[in-house]
């Protein structure tokens, strides 16, 4: 589909989002949260809800990216954990070389938080990169490069860590990681502008409209007289950049990080994006339903938590999720072709 064709079917796709079953499935479990709890529907509740949405939707963003052109990134909750780490240790660092120490009593980073997003970017950006070299120029395949570098960045993030957390200290973590504007929580805001932002850069320009034909036919898209490689390292820094800011809004509310947090949510991801019908084979896909499919997956696992399941049967709901998702998607691919 050509830039001009996607830019007039949008109104279409607009008009047709009450038909979503996403929507409906949303609206299901906020039902049946509202009927069975009086404080599912708390304003406190909602808010928690839709900071865990921001959570999930920024890497199911990244990785929906990544399934667009037809790979797959398995590094990217590792990456969103590594990067941030980095940032606090590159930022003491920085801070000792000018004498001020900002890592304080009780392993406490106080340093520059302007410093610490910067670096933090930076690495998850070059660790896409990486991956995306790898991937395009190296002939790796994308599961078994990123499935690599997801066993080194958790094995790097202990030896950075030496085991411990780090925790963080000031007003800009708090801001990111707990403030609320006009109701809605500061995270959940900066997830809806960048998926914005995103959904403008793939459906209205040259870039994005090759990512998506990469995805849907590589070999003619190659044959067009597309360089699809430096197209195909684009995309797993995109989803380097989301992780690295999933990991910021998770560092943030957390107030703290270590190498072992985030374990499992690249199968988050991959769940949200194939319910949101980003195609596991490339070339289709719409952030609008990503973001929609986070809230959805958001509210379902904050129902269990309120009904008191235990973690690990969340952990098989979300695998059962997963599961039901890709042969929907495999169902759905049939019947099209």
């Amino acid at each position: 589909m050509t830039i001009a064709e996607r830019a007039s079917a949008r109104p279409l796709a607009v008009s047709g989002i009450l038909k979503d079953p996403i929507l409906w499935l949303l609206v299901s479990i906020v039902i049946v949260g509202a009927a069975t709890s009086p404080h599912y529907l708390s304003e406190l509740n909602i808010q928690n809800l839709l900071r865990n949405a921001a959570l999930v939707g920024l890497l199911a963003t990244g990785m929906s990216i990544v399934l667009i052109t037809g790979r797959i990134d398995l590094s990217i909750a590792a990456n969103m954990v590594f990067a941030t780490i980095i940032g606090v240790v590159v930022t003491a660092w920085i801070g000792r070389e000018f004498d001020v120490r900002w890592i304080v009593r009780g392993n406490t980073f106080v340093g520059s938080p302007v410093v610490f997003i910067a670096v933090s970017i930076m690495t998850g950006v070059a660790i896409g990169i990486v991956n995306g070299i790898g991937v395009a120029y190296l002939k790796v395949a994308s599961f078994i490069m990123t499935l690599v570098s997801l066993t080194a960045l958790r094995g790097m993030g202990y030896l950075a860590t030496n085991g411990a957390p780090f925790y963080l200290k000031g007003e800009t973590f708090n801001w990111l990681g707990d403030a609320v504007l006009l109701g809605v929580p500061v995270s959940f805001a900066l997830f809806i502008i960048l998926v914005a932002v995103t959904h403008f850069f793939l459906t209205c320009t040259t870039t994005g409209g090759r990512l998506y034909a990469i995805g849907g036919n590589e070999t003619a898209t190659l044959y067009s007289g597309i360089k699809t490689k430096r197209y195909i390292v684009t995309a797993f820094a995109l989803s380097g950049f989301f992780a690295t800011v999933a990991g910021l809004v998770f560092t943030a509310r957390l107030k703290s990080v270590e190498a072992a947090l985030a374990q499992g949510y690249e199968l988050t991801a991959i769940a949200i994006a194939v319910i949101g019908g980003v195609a596991l084979g490339g070339g289709t896909g719409s952030l609008w339903r990503v973001l929609l499919a986070a809230v959805t997956f958001a509210a379902g696992l904050n129902l269990l938590a309120i009904w008191g399941v235990p973690t690990w049967y969340q952990n098989l709901a979300i695998g059962a999720v997963l599961v039901l998702a890709v042969a929907m998607a495999r169902f759905q691919y049939k019947s099209q072709h």
